[in-house]
């Protein structure tokens, strides 16, 4: 009688009944069947071999990527693989990395994954669910605010076998699946050793393809392959992972980069510049055919970049004077005559895919704004979303009354030629932060549009390790910010908007926004089930984050310029979401 129990039981669980799965699709079907021997993308013939050399412009200051302190080299990350790896040609799908297969509950309420058996860490050791548990508790306790954010919602792990792990989902839904299965895996035995809060750590025993190999402090670092990687021949990794070294060097000034670059030190050059790359690609080795010059549209999210008012400072809390400096830049002429007319003006925190707001809201949109109808400005229901654009063909003197008035209606006046603030009698006068110096230039024509009005405009532009310092500080009056943006928002958000963050230091909510109809939404955002249920929800917070008139958005191009030598060769790169270094080969 008891056996028949312990079945019924068995039949009943939940456990039991899950299938197992061997990939996870955020957004439609994924893409690979199970039974695929390599991503579209890449060659699985692919040569291993050879060193690739990298330069970036800046320094770095810390080499452990999990605690949030100081600036990070490129690949550091590389050193740890997930439990499953995104594929680069769809939205958001994830295939087995060190977990060979997942299972969860019907209302992701649990998720569980498999270990593959042939996991092992660097030293040969055997990836256990001993070290996922270690990992994620290591996240979760004692890393950056916003891995601890990320994981807020997942309860603790359960142990149910030596490869098999269980995690329970307070706010269940499929995003908190995918955040589970990007968990990159850190080895308990080696870390439990080590101060995880040390910025300075770097792991001598990793999950990764890569280890790093050498470092000299802010300058350069190496990473090697690392020999007999025990995941090599799977799916996910077949054709990539090619050189046998990566290396990049950080210089002070762009302009010794791409000198480097052209002499032949570095393989690739990524153009940041738009003006650089339609005056400065004429040298010898480019004319002879070494070099080879291409531009690639990648499908990745664009985000939001744009210059972040602090909420913070008392001057910032008035809407109307947020708005006349809006209004102030004049995107048109900016990207005619100093971006070529290759960029567009972001009009989204959603850019480029079906989460922007559009139109009036209507549906379960409307329905989900209207439960705070009260506390947001009508223009929220009754403007469709349309920033301004600036005309270079205008009459200026019209245009600058106009602004003109925008500033007297926020309480200023102009006086002697200074904007003055009606009740403290000061004038206006702003601090705006950036890590760009090439920004100077672009942004020098919205500077003298402000003088033009009266108002002064102090452009500062510092290293990145001040900048950043800055920012997580909130020691700024406008900052030059970009918004990273996922296709499937979840809990990551919850750190960027959430009125808690706002006074939070070194969290993402820069602008210091709290809004009682945000956190009503990003409520909502974190249990959305599915992705059609997410689709209003965004539509709804992107609405009221651009009539909020929290930054002066700026501009965007999905098209990526870069160069290289030819003793590189890539795989077509069409339809990619992003460049991928790692699908590349060394052949000379």
């Amino acid at each position: 009688m008891k056996f028949v129990w312990l079945i019924l039981f068995l039949l009943a669980s939940p456990l039991s009944a899950a299938a197992k799965l061997t990939s996870f699709c955020l957004v439609g079907d994924c893409k690979y069947a199970d039974g695929f021997t390599h991503f579209n993308y890449v060659n699985p013939k692919a040569p291993k071999g050879g060193m690739l050399r990298e330069v970036r412009t800046g320094s770095f200051d810390s080499l452990n990527p999990f605690v949030g302190k100081g600036m990070l080299p490129d690949y550091l990350f590389q050193q740890h693989s997930p439990l499953m790896v995104r594929s680069l040609d769809e939205p958001y799908s994830m295939y087995p990395m060190i977990a060979e297969s997942l299972e969860h509950a019907d209302d992701y309420s649990w998720v569980t994954f498999n270990i593959n058996p042939k996991a092992q860490f660097s030293d040969g050791s055997p990836i256990t669910s001993e070290d996922l548990k270690f990992s994620f508790n290591s996240y979760k306790n004692s890393s950056s605010l916003f891995m601890k954010n990320l994981y807020k919602d997942i309860g603790e792990p359960e142990l149910l076998s030596k490869h098999r792990i269980r995690f329970p989902v307070t706010n269940p839904s499929r995003k908190a699946v995918s955040l589970l299965a990007y968990l990159r895996i850190l080895s308990k035995s080696y870390w439990s050793n080590q101060n995880f809060s040390d910025k300075h750590l770097y792991s001598f025993v990793t999950s990764g393809p890569y280890q790093v190999s050498s470092v000299k402090p802010g300058h350069s670092i190496v990473y090697q392959r690392v020999p007999n990687f025990w995941a090599a021949n799977l799916p996910v990794n077949k054709g990539r992972y090619n050189f046998d070294q990566i290396r990049v060097d950080y210089l002070r000034d762009q302009h010794a980069s791409f000198e480097g670059f052209k002499a032949g030190e570095f393989d690739i050059y990524i153009e940041p510049d738009i003006r650089l790359w339609h005056q400065a690609y004429d040298f010898p080795a480019l004319n002879k055919g070494k070099v080879i010059r291409e531009t690639v549209d990648f499908t990745y999210p664009a985000g939001m970049t744009g210059l972040v008012f602090n909420l913070r400072r008392p001057v910032f809390q008035n809407v109307a004077l947020r708005k006349a400096l809006i209004a102030s830049l004049d995107f048109q002429w900016i990207n005619e005559k100093l971006l070529y007319g290759d960029y567009q003006r972001f009009t989204s925190f959603f850019t480029g895919t079906t989460l922007m707001a559009k139109g009036l809201p209507e549906g379960r949109e409307l329905e989900l704004l209207s439960n705070y109808r009260k506390e947001l400005p009508e223009t929220v229901f009754n403007e469709p979303i349309s920033p301004a654009t600036g005309n270079s063909n205008r009459n200026k003197r019209s245009e600058q009354k106009k602004i003109i008035g925008l500033f007297k209606t926020a309480g200023y006046q102009l006086k002697d030629s200074k904007m003055i603030d009606n009740k403290s009698l000061k004038p206006l006068s702003i601090k705006l932060l950036t890590a760009d110096p090439k920004q100077e230039r672009l942004l020098l024509p919205f500077k003298k549009s402000l003088a033009s009005v009266g108002v002064e405009l102090r452009i500062i532009t510092l290293d990145q390790s001040q900048f950043r310092d800055r920012v997580r500080s909130f020691d700024f009056d406008m900052v030059d910010w970009h918004y990273f943006q996922s296709v499937y928002p979840g809990t990551e958000i919850y750190n960027t908007w959430s009125s808690k963050m706002a006074m939070e230091k070194r969290s993402g909510n820069v602008a210091g926004v709290q809004n009682p109809a945000i956190d009503f939404l990003l409520s909502e955002l974190v249990t959305a089930e599915e992705y059609k249920d997410l689709l209003p929800i965004c539509r709804a917070l992107d609405r009221i984050l651009i009539h909020g008139h929290y930054m002066i958005p700026k501009w965007y191009s999905n098209k990526s310029h870069f160069s290289y030598w030819k003793h590189l060769h890539h795989p077509p790169m069409d339809q990619l979401f992003w460049l991928d270094m790692n699908n590349w080969w060394y052949q000379p």
